[in-house]
């Protein structure tokens, strides 16, 4: 399993490949003053194809749940985060 819950620095959310190179997947900026947030569910399994605007998780701060969406095509490599997590945003 290349799911990692126990790197909390990491902010990658999820690894994706595009043609030949690997791009990691990190989260967006969900608001002013919002450092981490909690994963909530993942819309991909690793092996997943996807292309830009697929839904990737869904997150939740102190402040709203939002689905976090991808900016890229390609494959998910790996998910990096297991619900529950706290992620660094």
């Amino acid at each position: 399993d290349s799911t990692n819950s126990n790197n909390n620095n990491n902010n990658n959310t999820a690894s994706a490949s595009s043609g030949s190179n690997n791009i990691p997947f990190l989260l967006a900026d969900i608001g002013e003053g919002i450092a981490e947030v909690e994963l909530m569910q993942w819309f991909v399994q690793e092996g997943d194809h996807v292309q830009q605007f697929d839904r990737v998780c869904e997150v939740q701060s102190d402040k709203a749940t939002v689905e976090i969406t991808s900016r890229y095509d390609g494959i998910v490599v790996s998910l990096e985060h297991k619900v529950g997590d706290m992620v660094p945003v």
